[in-house]
């Protein structure tokens, strides 16, 4: 038998002498063994043994037999894999084309940068990393790593696997916790230990009542701090109408076993670590701890991030934890499928986790929990919205967020802030944000947040500054003709918000399942066709807290805009006290833009609750003056069919009763939307309108639209119009929500015969000329009349070909 032995060579490939240190690449071996049989062969041999594993810490390793020293630029070639068995000295950088793996030592691994381009591997998921490790980015902003900034672990077309110890990422408490307190009891137990590092939510308005803590020990579900609590925290489970609310203040771990972190330095410019992914690479991470990351006022700079890198099927961001960061907690940015889940993001500056531009899509996050969302310092934003910034931050409905929470942020809880196209790097994509149907939104709560809970508008522009924006998805988005898609957001807990729970502006969306409990405001919703259903409202729970401001009037469900409304919805706890009015139903405070006749009420149920309140109507403001609500099955007024209507002569008529605890009339009566316009956008208000009992009311015009004036009315009533300034060249009459009998007749000042009046848009021929106000009186609408003496038109308004609307253009 001839043997022919495996020889390795070693191949140095260059060793260039630096001031800071030398470039290593790592020695590569070849082998080849052959046998040639003998005519007697012997029993085959026991299978060769592994070959020997590549050691960071042997000089074999390396070229020339020099393990990397400080400030070395360390490559691991193509073919190579080593085994980090020992805390290297700090380096200038390290690129690995080959595998670095972690071995099974507590370790650590400082150095400017890291680019992988072939796999850097920290434990697997089936086997994860348990003991502990340490990466420490440094460096500087000039050294540029292709395209993907300082300071990075970048993962450019290679594969990153970052598997640290399963822990328990957060939980909530069991008992409430009171200011003073050093022990927690949890809702659950936990695998915390003596050393950990935990962050305590917010239980009250006030998202910074949220802090840190460190475990001196635990056993179970009971955890003693090394110092006492400073605020207290809700810990106990409330039932209303038969559904169960939780308060209870949720408790994060962020200790981990696997570290990523900034250098020191980072603390004092805000000039972090980050995690870039690009196109081609592949990211499994989970159980980490990311601190001291993100860089301010620089793009493309967070935590954790996807960048342009497409379908990302498989690839998931876990059961971490991100917290003291400088720019986001994590990014999704022009990729999809990406999977999120059970991370908690903690203390971190702009939004939070972060879909950027619009065309992301597919992607998963599930109970993630994100708190002390902070708003940078005047001129510190990184684009205009983080001035008020988002715990989530959502471009595009078509993604998954289920179980998630939103924990207390100086901004937003949930953001669906939805462009027209795609912006940024994603411009020319062929999504539409604001018409694509919604995914999936369920099971999320928000607390605490300083401004709203749940907002649905102001999307940014191409320049990412913000506008008024209406989501109305549809089959096919961009497609207005296709079929309409109701968007559901189901079953959506929020507690603690001193402004509103909810604000919600589109068309067909549906606020189901809901659960909100003390908010100044529960819901409000400046839509069309849009409503709150099989909801529950608390005004006031065990979790008293901090008072709402002195005299402002709570309110559960707000109406506004329309046609909106509440069916199935019990309300709560909506008692007034001595400091604050309460009500369950109310409108849109001081609001000058008109509503809907439409607005209305199903299946209400009242527990311990004034029902309505509505303010007397603020004299620049004409939605006030308009203000009614339809009882649809009397389960408000009493009386199937009857109105609340807000305090205006206009409104009211005998078949009204003053309801005094709730500063509003029921009226027996049916209500349509009357509208005036000044055609070409010529203003018209302030005008007067006059009903034939002599009732009126002063108009002063929608805000920025004075050509604009709305109000409720009485149909099958006769109305003058007074103009206070110029007459119109061209008014305009509306009529919405109209039964095919009603009418409404209305006289408007017009400078001059000859006319013609044209109907709903039809402008070829005139209608006919009545010879007297008799006659226009017995028509079906189809006639108008002139009254030289006067200078009035008369019109009779009434619908047409199965119609609810009519439109009278007077030329």
């Amino acid at each position: 038998m001839r043997l022919h032995l495996a020889i390795c060579v070693k191949r140095i490939r260059r060793v260039i002498g630096l001031a800071s240190g030398f470039v290593a690449v790592a020695a590569g071996c070849s082998s080849d063994s052959t046998t040639t049989p003998s005519p007697n062969p012997p029993p085959p041999p026991p299978p060769p043994p592994s070959p020997a594993v590549a050691r960071w810490s042997e000089p074999a390793t390396w070229p020339g037999n020099v393990v990397p020293g400080a400030g070395a630029l360390v490559v691991i070639p193509q073919g190579k894999t080593i085994v980090l068995d020992v805390s290297p000295p700090a380096l200038k950088n390290l690129t690995i084309e080959g595998t670095l793996e972690a071995g099974d030592y507590d370790l650590s691994l400082t150095t400017d940068w890291i680019n992988v381009k072939g796999t850097l591997r920290v434990g697997t998921e089936q086997q994860p990393f348990t003991k502990k490790l340490m990466i420490t980015l440094t460096g500087a902003a000039a050294d540029e790593v292709n395209g993907m900034g300082a300071k990075v672990l970048g993962v450019a077309g290679g594969t990153l696997e970052l598997h640290g110890a399963p822990r328990t990422a957060w939980t909530k408490l069991g008992a409430t916790a009171a200011a003073g307190a050093a022990q927690l009891v949890l809702a659950a137990a936990v695998d915390w230990k003596a050393g950990d590092r935990i962050v305590v939510a917010s239980t009250d308005l006030d998202p910074m009542q949220a802090e840190e803590a460190v475990v001196a020990s635990a056993s179970g579900t009971t955890v003693t701090l090394q110092a006492a609590l400073r605020y207290s925290h809700y810990g106990d489970l409330q039932t209303f109408a038969g559904r169960q609310l939780d308060e209870r203040a949720e408790v994060g771990l962020l200790t981990r076993n696997v570290v990523v972190r900034g250098d020191s330095a980072s603390l004092t410019g805000g000039f972090g670590g980050h995690i870039l992914v690009m196109q081609g690479g592949v990211a499994h991470i989970e159980g980490i701890e990311l601190t001291r990351m993100g860089q301010k006022l620089k793009l493309a700079r967070y935590p954790m991030h996807w960048h342009m890198a497409g379908a990302v099927n498989g690839q998931y961001f876990r059961n971490s934890s991100v917290w003291k960061t400088f720019n986001r907690c994590l990014t999704i940015h022009g990729t999809s499928n990406a999977t999120v889940t059970n991370n908690v993001c903690y203390d971190n500056m702009g939004h939070a986790f972060f879909l950027e531009d619009g065309a992301e899509t597919g992607n998963l996050l599930e109970g993630n929990l994100g708190l002390v969302t902070r708003r940078p310092a005047v001129g510190e934003a990184l684009i205009p919205s983080d001035a008020n910034p988002a715990t989530y931050w959502i471009t595009n409905p078509d993604n998954t967020y289920r179980k998630n929470v939103a924990a207390g942020s100086r901004g937003i809880g949930f953001w669906f802030a939805l462009p027209e196209a795609p912006t940024g790097l994603s411009a020319g994509s062929p999504h539409r944000p604001r018409s694509t149907p919604l995914r999936e939104f369920s099971d999320n709560v928000a607390h605490s947040n300083s401004d709203v809970g749940l907002n649905v508008d102001h999307g940014p522009k191409a320049d990412l500054t913000l506008e008024t924006t209406y989501y109305s998805p549809h089959q096919v988005p961009g497609d207005n003709s296709s079929a309409v898609v109701t968007a559901y957001f189901k079953n959506f807990t929020a507690y603690k918000q001193p402004g509103r729970a909810v604000w919600l502006r589109g068309s067909e969306l549906r606020l189901t399942g809901a659960l909100l409990a003390d908010n100044a405001i529960g819901a409000t919703f400046a839509s069309d066709e849009t409503f709150v259903t099989d909801a529950v409202f608390v005004g006031q729970t065990a979790n008293v807290g901090a008072l709402f401001a002195n005299g402002f009037p709570v309110r559960g469900y707000e109406f506004y805009d329309g046609r909106v409304g509440a069916e199935r919805v019990t309300f709560v706890n909506y008692q007034p006290n001595g400091r604050n009015g309460m009500s369950a139903l109310g409108f849109n405070r001081h609001n000058g833009f008109p509503v809907s006749a439409g607005n209305y009420t199903k299946s209400l149920t009242f527990v311990n609750a004034n029902k309505v309140f509505l303010e007397n109507p603020f004299a620049d403001a004409d939605g006030d003056k308009a203000a009614v609500i339809l009882d649809t099955d009397g389960s408000l007024t009493g009386t199937a069919g009857d109105y609340v209507a807000a305090n205006n002569p206009l409104l009211l008529t005998p078949n009204c009763t003053l309801q005094a605890a709730w500063n509003a009339y029921s009226c027996h009566e049916r209500f349509v939307t009357f509208r005036v316009r000044g055609g070409n956008q010529q203003p018209i208000a302030p005008l007067d309108v006059v009903r034939d009992d002599n009732a009126s009311a002063s108009f002063v015009g929608v805000p920025d639209e004075p050509w604009i004036v709305s109000s409720s009315v009485v149909p099958n009533r006769r109305y003058t119009v007074r103009f206070g300034g110029a007459t119109p060249a061209e008014p305009e009459i509306y009529a919405y929500g109209m039964r095919a009998t009603d009418f409404l007749r209305v006289s408007v000042p017009f400078p001059a015969a000859p006319l013609a009046v044209y109907r709903d848009y039809s402008t070829r021929t005139s209608l006919a000329q009545a010879a007297s106000l008799a006659e226009l009186d017995a028509s079906a609408g189809d006639k108008y009349f002139y009254e030289p003496a006067t200078g009035l038109v008369h019109l009779k308004a009434m619908t047409q070909n199965g119609r609810d609307w009519v439109a009278l253009f007077v030329r």
